[in-house]
């Protein structure tokens, strides 16, 4: 059965298949988020870990962040005009914004005026929030305009 007839079926029967969606890929991000935080902590704890070993620890919330991506992707194809639209002027927020607060935070680091404490930019962690933060803010944006 495709995505699209099961959400419709779901509908029929006064499911609320975004609700689910959103769920599934949501748990997706946590796991990314909960991944990224413990590496974190395991990589400063342990800096005479070999170069190897620390790479992959490093690299390791990717993994749980692609699923996230592959999920959304598919939440995404099944979404009516309208959502769809909503997402993506949500998305393209969501870009935008990330990339404009990691330049201004790399921009001013650079010239020494704060963000000392972060000196490689957003990181894994933070471009993950800050992406999410933007998209809710897109969300909220679009929803408004269509309403």
């Amino acid at each position: 059965m495709h995505k699209e007839n099961e959400i419709q079926e779901e509908l029929r029967e006064g499911g609320f298949p975004k609700f689910k969606r959103s769920l599934k890929s949501n748990v997706w991000l946590f796991l990314a988020t909960v991944t990224y935080l413990v590496t974190l902590f395991q990589l400063q704890e342990h800096p005479e870990w070999s170069p190897a070993l620390r790479v992959a620890l490093a690299l390791l919330p990717v993994l749980p962040g692609l699923v996230y991506l592959w999920v959304l992707w598919g939440t995404f194809k099944a979404l009516d005009e309208l959502e769809r639209r909503i997402q993506q002027e949500a998305w393209a927020v969501a870009f935008g914004g990330t990339v404009l607060i990691s330049t201004v935070m790399n921009v001013l680091s650079a010239h020494g005026i704060g963000f000392e404490k972060y000196p490689h930019g957003l990181e894994l962690g933070g471009a993950y929030i800050a992406v999410f933060f933007c998209w809710c803010l897109g969300v909220a944006q679009a929803k408004a305009r269509y309403s």
